[in-house]
């Protein structure tokens, strides 16, 4: 049978003053229709399906919506594991009820780790969620002298599954965690903060195939253990170059392959002048990093590229006190400015100057008689 392997959809995720939603909507659409076309039963998803463990609206309607199309419509089993970004029992909520309709969700590690039986029972596919070592200390209270730290929480849970694990099926492993050795994404940031929080290969022996979530850059750790990446780039730099797409498993053949997916937009950093850069006509639609080299970072300077790039999230430009470097100002920056700060902001940039505690003073007098007169929002 065929798998697909994926991780770190992020859905709630937001960029400058927008979401993700449209392009990760056209991921999924581009998923289905590999899925029909390679005759794909199951979908491991390694993680990270939300961004944040409090989601939006949107993000909670467009999971629905995908795991309704998964399920009901394709008739795929869809085996999912928290991530560090996710809400373990918010996501795993319903849990028994939902794997009638196909849906198998582990939000935490348990005790008794029952795999999800496919392909007849040939294959069987075991989930390991994001957990803290201390959870792992409490869940094998037996093993607290060996479980010093995560390495060795994970070593003591894998082996702990491989006791009960029948050597006569291909087993799978979903897990979202960080292993020695993997690269890195400017977008893996959490990554990041907990490397010491890292583990080896070596836990994972014994396994057919490891399914891995939580680093954003595809790539195999070794042939059978790899990371999906995440379907989007969601950062400049490094991950600009990055192919992103989903990893396709026959478990028949063991024949494992990266298949990409090209995304709805491209994130790139172009550099030129404000005259080359306006004349761009094939970058319009893309995540924008601009580099401004004869103009001033300002706010008059993003809200004309704005015009221009409507998907515009970072220009640099000269800076007024460092001679020959560039200073950065975000879209997001831009629309969080109140009117004070946009003041101040103007006066900089224009004359170099900061306003007075008497100007100060003045504007938040002319600002709330504005706003009591109902000229200003």
């Amino acid at each position: 049978m065929k798998l697909i392997h994926t991780s770190d959809w992020h859905f709630g995720r937001s960029q400058g003053t927008g979401s993700y939603a449209e392009d990760q909507r056209y991921f999924l659409e581009e998923l289905y229709r590999l899925i029909e076309k390679e005759g794909v039963e199951a979908l491991l998803l390694a993680g990270d399906i939300y961004d944040s463990s409090v989601v939006n609206p949107e993000a909670i309607g467009l999971y629905n919506e995908a795991m309704t199309r998964l399920c009901l419509d394709l008739g795929v089993q869809v085996i999912a594991i928290a991530g560090n970004h996710d809400s373990a029992a918010r996501l795993a909520s319903c849990r028994e009820l939902l794997k009638g309709a196909g849906l198998h969700i582990t939000g935490k590690p348990e005790r008794d780790p029952a795999p999800v039986l496919l392909d007849g029972g040939k294959v069987a596919v075991y989930s390991i969620p994001f957990f803290t070592r201390d959870e792992i200390v409490a869940l094998l209270p037996e093993k607290k002298a060996e479980i010093r730290n995560t390495e060795t929480a994970m070593l003591a849970y894998c082996d702990h599954v491989r006791e009960r694990m029948d050597q006569d099926k291909k087993n799978v492993v979903l897990s979202h965690s960080l292993i020695v050795g993997s690269e890195l994404s400017e977008s893996d940031r959490s990554a990041r903060v907990g490397f010491a929080t890292a583990v080896s290969k070596d836990v994972f022996a014994g396994f057919d195939y490891v399914a891995l979530g939580h680093i954003h850059k595809p790539q195999a750790i070794e042939n059978h253990i790899r990371y999906s990446g995440s379907p989007l780039k969601y950062s400049f730099g490094a991950e600009e170059k990055q192919e992103k797409g989903v990893v396709l498993i026959d478990t028949d053949t063991m024949d494992i392959r990266f298949v990409p997916i090209k995304p709805k937009r491209e994130r790139r950093s172009v550099e030129g002048t404000l005259e080359e850069l306006m004349a761009r006509k094939d970058i319009r639609e893309d995540y924008l990093r601009l580099y401004v080299t004869d103009k001033y970072a300002g706010l008059e300077l993003i809200a004309q590229l704005r015009e221009r790039f409507p998907y515009l999230l970072e220009v640099y430009g000269k800076s007024l006190s460092e001679e020959g470097e560039l200073s950065a100002l975000s879209v997001e920056e831009l629309e969080t400015l109140s009117e004070e700060d946009i003041m101040i902001k103007f006066l900089a940039e224009s004359f170099s100057a900061e306003p007075t505690p008497e100007q100060l003073q003045l504007f938040r007098e002319v600002l709330a008689w504005s706003r009591e007169e109902g000229n200003v929002g």
